[in-house]
């Protein structure tokens, strides 16, 4: 079973103390151990930054650690750029279903 949530627009350090508490919420509620696949809608994220990214692998490890996974789908390009500049653009394309170029 995927369990699809959406990243906002902004995914900068302005806004990560905010979503690194939604997370911490969907992490709650989502008591089953392994088996399922986190899908995050990304496209529609326009600014994001080197501590955003850093939330996406804190969030992508504390599922690896519950035998789970992180999906993104449809990564928007500031996104894959800047996964790219952080040398992160093979993680990022592992993690989604097609596969990312920056």
């Amino acid at each position: 079973m995927d369990t699809q949530r959406s990243l906002p627009p902004e995914l900068t350090i302005y806004t990560a103390s905010e979503l690194c508490a939604q997370a911490r919420t969907w992490l709650a509620e989502n008591t089953t151990d392994g088996g399922d696949a986190w899908a995050l809608e990304a496209s529609a994220v326009d600014q994001v930054d080197a501590a955003g990214v850093q939330l996406l692998l804190s969030l992508a490890r504390s599922l690896e650690e519950r035998s789970q996974a992180l999906r993104l789908n449809q990564p928007s390009t500031p996104l894959v750029e800047a996964c790219a500049a952080l040398g992160l653009a093979g993680w990022l394309s592992d993690r989604t279903e097609q596969g990312v170029t920056a």
